[in-house]
């Protein structure tokens, strides 16, 4: 049986391909302004990348935070869901789950035998966040691609004092003026944003086995910072970025 899911973010829209619990194909397009438009640009990438029929698909499943603006599909699931389903999948254990978004980041606590305890969910500031990420790469005048990748290469460890995105902004700016080095600025960014991300799973308590999915993954720099945070390894799966998708396509088969 072949089922499909979306994950429609605020920055991306993914999609997963799925026959009998196994990928076939994936696809990701920018979200922009137009959530359902986003949504059958990548239904229709998957359909040409494998040379399925529409016909053939059984279900498909819509996640995320647009997903409730979208008018395909015949199913949705919310986003503690399918990310516990596609990591479950990816993964072979994992007792703590850090969802990350480009505005909203979650803490999913996972029992050994693959069932949601408990999630946090970030506050209303977004200076945890992917977009964060983006505007303080901006004030760098470095590519989003390259910003982990500026980060590693950094001599010291900067604080940043400030918490709230406008404040920051202004104390990047005042260090760039003060001629600190674009590396050490970036990691104290990454170091400030993995803190962020780390409060959210210490609610929890003490975790073990965190595996760390969504499309911030992509970024090197946020990742060695969060092991440094949170003093353990991590694991980041396969098809990360895809992970909530690959959870609607499989809750989308149960149906």
């Amino acid at each position: 049986m072949m089922t499909a899911g979306i994950d429609c973010g605020t920055q991306r829209t993914k999609a997963v391909l799925v026959k009998d619990g196994e990928i076939l194909a994936t696809a990701v397009t920018r979200t922009d302004f137009d959530t359902n438009k986003a949504a059958k640009e990548v239904i229709g990438m998957l359909l040409k990348k494998t040379g399925v029929e529409p016909g053939d698909l059984k279900h498909l499943y819509i996640t995320g935070v647009g997903a409730q603006t979208i008018q395909l599909g015949d199913g949705k699931v919310n986003e503690i869901m399918s990310a516990a389903a596609g990591t479950k999948k990816l993964t072979q254990a994992c007792g703590c789950i850090l969802d990350l978004g480009a505005e909203r980041n979650r803490a999913i606590r996972m029992a050994e035998d693959g069932t949601i305890q408990g999630y946090e969910v970030n506050d209303k500031c977004a200076s945890g966040s992917g977009t964060f990420i983006e505007a303080m790469a901006r004030v760098l005048e470095t590519p989003i691609d390259g910003f982990g990748s500026l980060a590693l290469q950094h001599k010291k460890d900067i604080t940043l004092a400030a918490q709230c995105v406008v404040f920051v902004e202004s104390e990047v700016i005042s260090m760039i003026h003060s001629n600190e080095e674009p590396a050490d600025i970036a990691w104290g960014v990454l170091d400030g944003v993995a803190a962020h991300i780390v409060a959210l799973a210490k609610r929890f308590g003490k975790v073990s086995d965190i595996c760390v999915i969504g499309g911030p993954t992509l970024n090197a720099g946020l990742m060695e910072a969060l092991k440094k945070q949170l003093g353990q390894e991590i694991t980041i799966p396969d098809l990360a970025e895809y992970a909530s998708a690959y959870g609607a396509a499989l809750l989308a088969a149960e149906a």
